[in-house]
């Protein structure tokens, strides 16, 4: 309220001042009542309008919004003057012009006063080490949202010194204050000059290959990279004005780069009403439970409201964290966890047999293609042998779907992961064709931070420090989130027929040379080293899905 009552004072002074003014200090001339009503007019448009729209929080300092804000609470007293002057000219008459004149100086004043504290503020916590000098990537609807999440909290850590964008008209454009610097290929000089020790990214889609250009420009310096969420995303819907609610815009938003960032997937479509057909108030086993896939793939699960989601496993922990993601507890005391080993052909019938489950998916398998070489028993043990007596389980208690997690290592197999999972996939689809029942088969390629995966080892070398390995420059290979590949799976038994092998569209495959130098450059390790080790037996350069493709009506789905 203090600051209100002091710009109160202050408009009500420029109203005294632009009369005096206006008669050339000729006092006689001066309408007394009049000035002082409109001063006094003045003063209780800010003392009480004022904090409703300046005061409490709800703009930006500095910010187009407050400026906005300030010229309606100046026009809402200059409205009430002439309202008054009009209705009672006889007696209050002072020049139509006082107000305008006071009006505009108390605007000008406001814009200069927030210009100024906003600008020792943002020095201040620069100098005091409190905030990082922080340069915004992308000068679009993102970048300036990203511009006011950092403003929206008094506390953030970062504080905006410039924007970078490669469109020319852009160039020296301000945005609340804030100047747009020059082109993103010029970030190294940019950062060097502002003394910036953080980088958000604000582009949507921005090419994982441009992400890498910039982390690798900025290797050698101590420099945070944050990623601007999309504004597809809910946490980014700008918020109702509210002192106390400004939690949607804060920084805290920012992301770090993620393994996702990395590929640079476009985000897949798929048809809810089919999955739900096929999963709501059904009763749906999930093998592998305890795994990347087989977890993420109960979640998924979990989403279309079946009648019963009974998950095994033999990994315990793995069970644990499952059920732990599902409930945010984990007690381990229901029955629909199961704990059992599937080369038992009596855990898999007893387990069917109670369960009665609707549509089986089965994702438990060993997948380690290197350590598959070396143990192949183990391989047709677990990949063969368990998933046979699951399948012969399925038809002996008249399970109406079968879909079986298989591999692009399956398609023209050369390694004993791929020739396991294919005579699976023939399995099932002989089956299917003698019963007529809805079994297949879904083949993807490497799941996103699943355990074991490339871009999981990646990571680890470079925060271990060692050097990262490569197979070959040349080899390349198709990557998925996890939560893709099991979103698409779900796609898969809603429209799969009896006996198919379906293909999820793997989008283009990369080359895995390349990803090891974005995860170094986002690192900031420019001393990591890449060591090529030759191909291994059963690996090949190049995968692929299928020697033939059909299409379905799922677009995502071959």
């Amino acid at each position: 309220m203090a600051l209100s009552l002091i710009d109160g004072l202050v408009f009500a002074f420029l109203v005294v001042a632009m009369t005096l003014v206006r008669y050339d200090f000729h006092t006689y001339l001066v309408n007394g009542p009049g000035m002082l009503v409109c001063s006094a007019i003045a003063l209780v448009v800010f003392f009480i309008g004022g904090p409703l729209a300046i005061y409490r929080g709800r703009y930006r300092r500095g910010s187009t919004d407050q400026f906005a804000a300030i010229v309606g609470t100046v026009a809402l007293g200059v409205g009430i003057m002439w309202v008054v002057e009009f209705a009672f000219a006889s007696r209050l008459l002072i020049p139509t012009s006082v107000p305008i004149t006071a009006g505009a100086l108390m605007v000008v004043i406001k814009s200069l006063e927030n210009w100024i504290r906003r600008n020792l503020r943002q020095r201040s916590l620069t100098m005091s080490g409190a905030s990082r000098p922080t340069i915004v990537v992308g000068a679009g609807n993102q970048g300036m949202l990203a511009l006011d999440m950092i403003a929206q909290d008094s506390h953030n850590e970062f504080v905006a010194v410039g924007i970078l964008d490669d469109d020319p008209a852009k160039r020296h454009l301000r945005y609340n204050g804030i100047r747009v610097l020059g082109p993103i290929a010029d970030i190294s000089a940019h950062v060097d000059r502002t003394g910036a020790g953080a980088v958000i990214i604000a582009i949507s889609d921005l090419p994982p290959e441009d992400l890498s250009r910039i982390a690798s420009n900025l290797e050698s310096r101590p420099v945070e990279i944050k990623i601007m969420p999309k504004l597809s995303d809910s946490a980014l819907a700008r918020p109702e004005p509210d002192a106390h609610d400004v939690a949607g815009l804060r920084h805290r938003s920012f992301r770090d780069v993620s393994l996702e960032d990395l590929i640079g997937r476009k985000p897949i479509s798929t048809n809810i009403d089919d999955i739900a057909s096929a999963i709501t108030g059904k009763v749906v086993l999930v093998t592998g439970a305890g795994g990347s896939i087989g977890s993420q793939l109960c979640r998924q699960v979990a989403r279309f409201d079946p009648a019963r989601l009974i998950m095994t496993d033999r990994d315990e922990s793995g069970l644990h964290a499952t059920e732990l993601g599902l409930e945010g507890s984990a007690l381990l005391t229901s029955d629909d966890l199961v704990l059992g080993d599937l080369r038992d052909p009596a855990f898999i019938d007893t387990l069917v047999a109670e369960a009665k489950p609707d549509i089986i998916f089965h994702a438990a398998a060993l997948k380690h293609l290197t350590f598959l070489e070396r143990f192949p028993e183990q391989a047709v043990r677990t990949n063969v042998g368990a998933s046979l007596d699951l399948l012969n389980a399925a038809v002996a208690h008249d399970v109406d779907a079968f879909v079986h997690i298989s591999t692009d290592k399956a398609a023209g197999a050369t390694s004993v992961l791929g020739r396991t999972k294919f005579s699976i996939e023939r399995a099932i689809a002989s089956v299917a064709a003698v019963t007529g029942r809805r079994y297949m088969s879904v083949r993807f390629g490497n799941v996103l931070g699943s355990r074991g995966s490339v871009l999981e080892t990646f990571v680890a070398q470079v925060a271990a420090g060692d050097p990262v390995t490569v197979t070959d420059p040349e080899v390349t290979r198709y990557f998925m989130t996890a939560d893709e590949a099991c979103e698409l799976v779900l796609q898969a038994a809603a429209i799969g027929g009896p006996g198919e092998t379906l293909v999820l569209d793997m989008g283009e495959p990369i080359r895995i040379a390349d990803l090891a130098k974005r995860v170094i450059a986002l690192s900031g390790r420019s001393d990591a080293q890449i060591v090529y080790t030759g191909l291994r037996p059963g690996r090949s350069s190049l995968k692929h899905f299928c020697h033939r493709e059909r299409p379905t009506v799922a677009p995502t789905i071959r």
